[in-house]
């Protein structure tokens, strides 16, 4: 799903949000489309695109793993103030792509070499006098943000060693980050503006911490299991975590792993038709993308929030005390959607550790890996109370395919897999009795329980029959 994603973003073209480059022999210039991409609104560099959008993959020569972990670091070099952005090699039409993705920077002006730069249209330009004014005058006027505010009450004592020096160690196997002064925990927090003048920041706090839920209560992380059914009360399990975001993060994966059952899957082998494989009845690669997304997007800021992962009979809710940024919804999750980040800070500390392979790309990682395993599609909700991500077991579909109206159902029965159909022509063709509003409905119905994918965006927007049955 990734790589069909990528595709569609490479077939609308070179434009605000998208750059191609043939190859990475101009690593300078590079680092100033990413830092022209930190002071807009966010993109994507394709190496390994021509410029007319063919694919024509990376040499052999500029895919040596040395040479991938090289191009983070080199572009991070030149850029002021430290940045978050991701550096992943893609598989499309068989070839090598290296896809360089930018969130939108929170922390502007962003300076490369010395130099501001913008994004124009398609093009990467110096940032005007004008620019620079507002980019000054907005970052003066506009409050720090949750994780960027001063921990009042954190102390040099409180700092876990053990946590920074993990970050040091596993950033630099990733050719990630490599810090100037690596055995100095103050200069490592002080590098990624988690530390300066006036002490820890709170993002430093809740991620280095040896104890943050004894400043931030919030930050704890409740597990509960329970014995049966949709509303039950009844617990076989409950428990709260408190300590560094990252143990934290592997004590819940870890915790889940522990109470997940095993699902027997018969090999479609001739030779052995009654060979065995058991496998984690959901997903990993699912379950660890929803809690490294929960921490990384949370809301921090409230004393009343949290994060609480839930496991039922039928599924497993990661619910956490944050909002879909304005303007997202949780069907724009199913497809390429734009990466805003509501604490940069900790997301980078993620990627560094290896905890998140790429911004805004983690939804459909999850969407691929539940569908591949022949589930349901995930569902988001996102609500006054919080986000919550569901994910559904075997059989845990309520509802399910009984739940088609006949509209649907007559749909999926005209389709052939791969067929195309627009809202209008859907609305004509078999739900001419309904709103547009509900034609509509039914379409966004069928995308979350797998049937259909979207295609396009705005008035191209098209839905595709997949070949979930």
């Amino acid at each position: 799903m990734i790589s069909d994603v990528l595709l569609q973003q490479i077939a609308q073209g070179e434009g605000p949000h998208s750059e191609f480059r043939s190859g990475l022999d101009k690593v300078e210039s590079l680092a100033e489309v990413v830092c022209a991409f930190l002071n807009s609104q966010g993109g994507t560099v394709f190496c390994g695109v021509s410029d007319d959008g063919q694919v024509v993959g990376l040499p052999p020569a500029e895919l040596e793993p040395q040479r991938v972990r090289g191009v983070h670091q080199a572009i991070a070099d030149q850029l002021t103030p430290s940045a978050l952005f991701t550096v992943s090699l893609d598989r499309l039409d068989g070839k090598a792509v290296l896809s360089i993705e930018v969130p939108e920077g929170k922390d502007r002006p962003y300076v490369c070499a010395g130099r501001v730069f913008v994004r124009q249209g398609g093009r990467t330009v110096l940032a005007d006098a004008r620019v620079l004014r507002e980019m000054v005058q907005n970052k003066a006027v506009s409050a720090d943000r949750w994780e960027r505010r001063p921990s009042m009450a954190m102390e040099e004592g409180d700092l876990d060693h053990e946590e920074v020096q993990a970050l040091v160690s596993e950033a630099g196997k990733a050719g990630r980050h490599r810090f100037a002064k690596p055995a100095d925990d103050e200069a490592v927090l002080a590098e990624l503006g988690l530390a300066g003048p006036r002490g820890y920041t709170q993002g430093a706090d809740v991620l280095f911490a040896r104890n943050p839920a004894l400043r931030h209560p919030q930050t704890r992380v409740r597990l509960i299991r329970y014995a049966a059914g949709k509303t039950g009360s009844e617990y076989l399990d409950d428990k709260q975590l408190q300590g560094p975001l990252v143990r934290l993060l592997n004590q819940a994966f870890d915790w889940l792993r522990s109470q997940l059952p095993m699902e027997q899957r018969f090999e479609a082998d001739p030779k052995a038709p009654l060979a065995r494989q058991a496998r984690p009845a959901y997903p990993e690669a699912a379950i660890r993308e929803g809690l490294v997304n929960a921490f990384a997007h949370r809301d921090y800021a409230g004393f009343s929030g949290g994060l609480t992962v839930s496991v039922y009979a039928d599924r497993i809710e990661i619910w956490n005390a944050g909002r879909l940024p304005d303007g997202l919804k949780p069907t724009d999750l199913r497809r390429n959607h734009p990466s805003l980040p509501t604490n940069p800070d900790i997301a980078q500390v993620l990627y560094l550790r290896g905890l998140m392979e790429r911004i805004g790309r983690g939804t459909q990682k999850i969407i691929q890996s539940c569908v591949d395993q022949g589930l349901r599609p995930p569902q988001w909700d996102d609500r006054e109370t919080g986000v919550t991500l569901t994910l559904w077991g075997p059989g845990g579909a309520p509802g399910g395919l009984a739940s088609l109206n006949a509209r649907q159902q007559a749909l999926l029965e005209a389709m052939k897999v791969d067929e195309r159909i627009r809202p209008a022509e859907y609305r004509e063709r078999f739900a001419a009795e309904v709103s547009e509003r509900q034609a509509r409905r039914d379409l966004v119905a069928m995308e979350e329980l797998g049937l259909l994918r979207v295609d396009g965006a705005g008035a191209s927007t098209a839905y595709v029959r997949t070949n979930r049955t």
